[in-house]
């Protein structure tokens, strides 16, 4: 139940740092195609938490990508923000990269989990 309410609270405080006209604190400090990939890095492993039970797949990322593309679309209409295609790509990117890297940390951790069954 954590990981949902925390899920819905970044889904709350990302919309509204995205929707707001001036730009964001963390715009003016990291780069923004690189921030876009951390934040929906960071919301790829809040679902995959949400609902543990399912592996992180289509599932997960394809709402967050929606809610990604749903994002530039609405930002083109406030001022000061714009449509961007490579935010959409950068959001993609986070994912991906959760998606990889829950991935490999499964297959070490049954790769551990087999080798410790032959002693």
């Amino acid at each position: 139940m954590g990981a949902r309410l925390a899920l819905g609270l970044a889904l709350l405080l990302i919309t509204y740092m995205a929707l707001t006209p001036l730009p964001d604190l963390l715009q003016q400090s990291v780069n923004d195609k690189l921030g876009h990939g951390l934040v929906f890095a960071l919301l790829s492993f809040l679902s995959h938490a949400a609902w543990p039970r399912r592996a992180f797949g289509w599932r997960h990322g394809l709402p967050l990508l929606a809610y990604g593309i749903a994002l530039e679309c609405l930002q083109y209409f406030v001022p000061g923000r714009y449509f961007s295609y490579l935010d959409m790509l950068a959001d993609a990117s986070g994912i991906a990269a959760y998606l990889l890297a829950s991935r490999l940390l499964l297959s070490l951790r049954l790769g551990n989990t087999q080798d410790s069954k032959h002693y």
